[in-house]
C-alpha cells in the first residue's frame, strides 16, 4: 500500500506527501546528524552519511535507524513504498559496489545525495540485495522508491532484474503497482493527459467531458487515479500553509481506514516535507493534529 504525490504552491512551496499504509508500528520523527555512521546489514560494512536527515522512521538500538521518508539539508526528499511483490533484487554481490538491504536505501539516498541529479549519478554504485548471502537475515522487503528536490523533478526508482531503474514521473503521483507506465495508461481513461498543462499541479488539458467517474477502492490503481484527479481539480495554494491544507485534503481521499474484514493494513501515518522550507509535517492515525518539525539549529 501507500500513496505519494507532489503538491506545489504559487510562491514556490513544494510538498512531497505520502500515506504510510502498513501494519501497526511505531514511527517517530528522527534527525540523523551529518556523519551518522551505520553498518549495512548485508555485509556489516561501515557507511558514514555525508548529510543531515530529517525524516520519519524508527531507531533500532540493535542495528541502525530505519528511515521511511524524509528530507536532507539540501532539500532532497525520498520515500519508500511497497511494490506489490515485484521487487527484483541482486543475489550475487559486485564488490565494486555498495550492498544494501532495500529498507536501508532511503537512508543512503538522503545521507549521500544532494539532488535528483546526484541520485542519477550515484545510483549505479549501489546494489539492493536479497539476504541469501547476508551476514544477518533480514527477510524480503518488496519496495520501490520515489524522490524529488527543489527543481521539481520527481523520479521513481524500481528494482528490476537486480538493477535500480530510474523512471521520470511527470504525473507527480506514485502508489504500488508494478509498472508505472501501465498506471499512466489507465489514468488516460479518466483525463486527457497533455504535455502543455494549464497549471502547476496539472497534467491534463482540463477537459473532463465524457470521462468516467474515478474509482473508489483501495487498490494501487484506484488510489493512483484518485490522487492524480484530486490534484488536478484542486485550487492552487498561494503559500506553504495553504499547501499543507490542500495536501491533507487530498491525502484524505487516499487514506486507508482500519477495517475488521478487509485487511489489517491501514494508514499508520501521513507525512509531508516541504523541499523549500525543509519542514516535516506528520500526522499519526490516532491523532487529528498535524505536527511540524524542522532541522535543529
Amino acid at each position: 500500500m501507500c500513496t505519494s504525490f507532489q503538491m506545489k504552491s504559487s510562491d514556490g512551496s513544494l510538498l512531497f506527501a505520502r500515506t504510510m499504509d502498513w501494519h501497526t508500528f511505531s514511527a517517530e520523527p528522527l534527525v540523523l546528524p551529518k556523519n551518522y555512521t551505520w553498518r549495512a546489514v548485508y555485509d556489516g560494512n561501515l557507511i558514514t552519511n555525508l548529510y543531515t536527515i530529517l525524516g520519519v522512521g524508527r531507531d533500532s538500538p540493535e542495528h541502525h535507524a530505519d528511515i521511511s521518508d524524509g528530507i536532507n539539508e539540501f532539500g532532497l526528499a525520498a520515500q519508500k513504498l511497497t511494490f506489490s511483490n515485484h521487487s527484483e533484487y541482486s543475489v550475487s554481490a559486485d564488490r565494486n559496489k555498495i550492498q544494501l538491504a532495500a529498507f536501508e536505501f532511503v537512508m543512503w539516498i538522503l545521507g549521500n545525495c544532494q539532488s535528483v541529479a546526484d541520485i542519477r549519478e550515484k545510483i549505479k554504485n549501489v546494489q539492493l540485495m536479497t539476504d541469501d548471502h547476508a551476514k544477518m537475515k533480514y527477510g524480503r522487503n518488496d519496495l520501490h522508491f520515489s524522490a524529488t528536490d527543489p527543481t521539481g523533478q520527481m523520479i521513481n526508482i524500481e528494482p528490476r532484474e537486480g538493477k535500480l531503474v530510474i523512471i521520470d514521473n511527470p504525473i507527480g503521483v506514485v502508489t504500488n503497482a508494478p509498472k508505472f507506465e501501465r498506471e499512466v495508461e489507465k489514468l488516460a481513461t479518466y483525463m486527457d493527459l497533455s504535455e502543455q498543462a494549464v497549471g502547476l499541479n496539472h497534467i491534463s488539458t482540463g477537459n473532463f467531458s465524457g470521462k468516467p467517474v474515478f474509482p473508489g477502492g483501495f487498490t494501487p490503481t484506484s488510489r493512483f487515479i484518485r490522487a492524480a484527479i484530486f490534484k488536478e481539480r484542486a485550487i492552487l495554494p498561494t503559500n506553504e500553509q495553504e499547501n499543507v491544507i490542500e495536501t491533507w485534503h487530498i491525502l484524505n481521499g487516499v487514506t486507508v481506514p482500519k477495517s475488521d474484514g478487509r485487511s489489517d493494513t491501514y494508514t499508520v501515518y501521513r507525512s509531508a516535507v516541504d523541499v523549500t522550507s525543509r519542514r516535516l509535517y506528520l500526522q499519526r492515525y490516532n491523532d487529528l493534529s498535524i505536527t511540524s518539525y524542522r532541522f535543529p539549529e
